[in-house]
């Protein structure tokens, strides 16, 4: 028995049924586990983009010893294209007697495998046209919300600290200092102080982070308040 708990009815028609997760690192191995219970067969695929990320799985998911079929990597020397891809998790949900049918993201770094590759195979998901370039890029989120008509944040972006960005920090303090691309709170900080501003966006220019392009820019914005 494991402590994995869920409300999920399991139906049968499920089980012929092939539902691929990408990346299903910390929330997104729910996603994985939540198909499973629902009597779905459930495949992974961990891109390169993944990392160290891969091991990072609740306790009670990774307690499931058969929540996948099969598990795939991309890229690999026999799997290097979308195409191939593809058909290796057709095959592989053949072999298991089920129909690849549906395609989810598991963490950040599988979205644009993700939809690229249920745009290619003509599966439900999200349109790779009209930015798709930026789908993980905050500054991109922040403005198509105004373009909406609705409320945003206050932002600028910039890839070295000057007197604009300096000046823009300066009238929001405290104010958050992030990556343009990252994953859930990877590199964003609350910084109090001018001093802590400028060392964390300089430190963001020349670090690592786990996910996301790196010195790609760093964007700072108006910190909102919770209630």
């Amino acid at each position: 028995m494991h402590a994995y708990k869920t409300t999920s009815p399991r139906l049968a028609e499920n089980e012929k049924v092939c539902v691929c997760v990408v990346d299903p690192y910390s929330t997104g191995a729910h996603v994985s586990a939540e198909a499973y219970y629902r009597g779905f067969k459930v495949l992974a695929v961990w891109t390169d983009e993944c990392g160290e990320l891969e091991s990072h799985i609740p306790h009670e998911v990774a307690a499931i010893d058969d929540l996948y079929f099969a598990q795939i990597r991309y890229p690999s020397a026999e799997i290097s294209t979308l195409a191939a891809l593809g058909k290796a998790i057709s095959d592989a949900a053949t072999a298991a007697d089920a129909k690849f049918e549906h395609i989810i993201a598991g963490g950040e770094s599988g979205v644009k495998v993700t939809e690229n590759l249920s745009e290619l195979l003509g599966l439900r998901g999200n349109s790779t046209s009209g930015g798709f370039e930026n789908r993980r890029d905050k500054k991109f989120q922040q403005e198509k919300v105004k373009e909406a008509g609705l409320r945003s944040v206050r932002q600028l972006q910039g890839t070295a600290w000057n007197s604009e960005v300096a000046a823009f920090c300066e009238q929001e303090v405290p104010l958050i200092i992030k990556p343009v691309e990252s994953c859930g709170s990877d590199g964003v900080k609350l910084c109090k102080t001018m001093g802590e501003a400028e060392a964390h966006f300089n430190l963001l220019m020349t670090g690592q982070r786990k996910l996301g392009a790196q010195g790609a820019a760093v964007l700072c914005q108006e910190f909102l308040q919770g209630k």
